[in-house]
């Protein structure tokens, strides 16, 4: 049977104990919170196509936003109907930053939305669309929720298997961090600098494990 991701981190730095409190439900939720915090993170910059066996597709919306405080899924794509029915075809929509909106009405823009050249945005994590959906013109959206982790599980759902022990390294990253901050440099400048050198180490494992499965900008 699989070790469990306590078991796992704790191969790494050794006893959560060091976490700082006498309490193993706070450290639990420690190691928890890591793993969530890097699950996140995981989610944020890897390539669409490891998430795409995960996505789940958003039912047709006809308004603006489309989407309401999505701030733990990542967004995969968004399309746009572009005929005058909702069954019709979808049009694949451009990101463009928030900040850029006020363009997407200007025709002599390059960022100028049209039927045929949609665009999409966050903003105040809400999502938007342009030209806005209405009745005839319906927008949807494919995204990935960050899953849930527990620090007893073995596994996490809906997450890439060959990220699992980059998982693992950057919640060790994080806990080894955490550690640092219960001593006092002045009175424990060695062990302090001894963590620091663990957490450098561990903090580069698990970016070099990351780098094969990040997206790339084309």
């Amino acid at each position: 049977m699989a070790a469990s991701f306590q078991v796992r981190i704790e191969d790494i730095i050794g006893a959560t104990v060091s976490l700082g409190s006498d309490s193993g439900t706070d450290n639990e939720q420690a190691i928890q919170d890591a793993l969530q915090d890097t699950a996140n993170d995981i989610l944020g910059k890897i390539s669409p196509d490891l998430l795409l066996p995960f996505a789940v597709a958003s039912s047709s919306v006809t308004g603006n936003p489309i989407a309401s405080s999505i701030e733990t899924v990542r967004v995969l794509s968004v399309e746009r109907n572009s005929e005058n029915d909702l069954i019709g075809d979808f049009i694949s929509c451009v990101f463009i930053d928030s900040g850029l909106t006020n363009k997407v009405q200007v025709p002599e823009s390059i960022y100028f939305a049209t039927e045929q050249a949609p665009r999409w945005t966050f903003h105040n994590k809400n999502l938007y669309v342009y030209p806005a959906p209405d009745s005839n013109n319906a927008a949807r959206y494919l995204s990935v929720a960050t899953p849930t982790i527990e620090h007893g599980a073995t596994s996490v759902t809906a997450f890439p298997d060959e990220l699992e022990h980059a998982l693992v390294l950057g919640a060790s990253a994080i806990l080894k961090q955490r550690t640092i901050t219960f001593y006092n440099e002045d009175e424990d400048a060695e062990i302090v600098a001894l963590h620091r050198a663990q957490w450098a180490e561990l903090e580069q494992k698990y970016k070099d494990a990351l780098a094969p499965y990040i997206a790339t900008s084309e």
